[in-house]
C-alpha cells in the first residue's frame, strides 16, 4: 500500500470525524498490518469477507471492494466516501443504527486509532480494509458516539453521486451457509437484472445476543446509468 493511499484514507476520515465534532483518528502500524494482511487474503480469494477474529480483539473492521475495467489506482478518500456514503440512511435520534454500521464506524467518537490495508485481485478488483481500536458499533452506544453533522446538514460525498465507468464480473446471488458465517463469510447477491453491472459491496458483521448477525450491501449501476443498492441480513444461531 502506498503512502500516499494511507495519507489519503487518514485524511478523508478526519475530515468526516471533525464534520461530526469528534477527534481524530491516528495512524496505527500494527492495525495496518494486519488490515494489509486481510486485504491481501480477500484479494487471493476475489470475495469480500470480514475476518471473525477482530469481535474477539475488540478491533472494528470496514471493508470494500471497487472494481473499473478502466483503473485500479482508486484515490483513498473513494472507499471512505463509500463507508460514509451510509449517512443517508442514518437516524442520529436513534439507536443501534447497525444497518448503517460502516458510516458509524468512520465517525465512531471512542475509537481512536486507525490501519488501512490495500491489495488488488488477479481479475483487478480492488480490495481495501480498514480496522480500527477501539472497534464501534457497540449495542446501546451509538447516540453517544454518533454525533450529527455540526452544520446539521446531511450530505452524501458527490463520488458516490456519480460513479465511474466500467465493467464488473457478475455473481448470481447464492444462499449464505452456517459453515460460511462461522468463517466470518458472505456471500453475494448479485444484481436484479444481467445487464447490470456491480460498482461496489461492502459487508458486516456484528454479533448480538449469541447471534452472528451478517449484512451484505452491493451497489449496481444499469445499463441507463442510474444506481441502485441491494441488502441482506442473515442471522446465525
Amino acid at each position: 500500500m502506498t503512502d500516499t493511499f494511507t495519507k489519503q484514507m487518514l485524511e478523508s476520515h478526519n475530515r468526516y470525524r471533525d464534520l461530526h465534532q469528534v477527534g481524530p483518528l491516528v495512524y496505527d502500524k500494527d492495525l495496518a498490518k494486519a488490515a494489509q494482511k486481510w486485504a491481501e487474503t480477500i484479494a487471493k480469494k476475489d470475495k469480500l469477507e470480514h475476518d471473525s477474529r477482530c469481535q474477539d480483539d475488540h478491533i472494528g473492521e470496514n471493508v470494500a471492494m471497487k472494481y473499473s475495467s478502466e483503473r485500479t489506482d482508486f484515490p483513498g478518500g473513494d472507499f471512505t466516501d463509500y463507508w460514509y456514503s451510509e449517512i443517508a440512511d442514518y437516524d442520529f435520534n436513534a439507536e443501534n443504527q447497525v444497518n448503517c454500521g460502516h458510516f458509524t464506524q468512520v465517525v465512531w467518537k471512542a475509537s481512536e486509532k486507525v490501519g488501512f490495508g490495500r491489495a488488488v485481485s488477479s481479475s483487478g478488483r480492488v480490495y481495501v480494509v480498514g480496522r480500527y481500536s477501539p472497534g464501534g458499533n457497540y449495542i446501546d452506544q451509538f447516540l453517544a458516539n454518533v454525533r450529527p453533522p455540526k452544520d446539521g446538514k446531511v450530505r452524501v460525498p458527490e463520488s458516490m453521486q456519480q460513479q465511474p465507468g466500467g465493467k464488473a464480473t457478475q455473481r448470481q446471488p447464492a444462499p449464505a451457509t452456517p459453515a460460511a458465517a462461522a468463517a466470518g463469510k458472505s456471500n453475494p447477491i448479485g444484481p436484479k437484472n444481467p445487464s447490470d453491472t456491480l460498482i461496489g459491496s461492502n459487508s458486516s458483521t456484528r454479533t448480538e445476543g449469541g447471534k452472528k448477525i451478517t449484512t451484505v450491501t452491493e451497489r449496481y449501476r444499469t445499463p441507463d446509468g442510474s444506481v441502485y443498492t441491494r441488502e441482506r441480513e442473515t442471522t446465525y444461531y
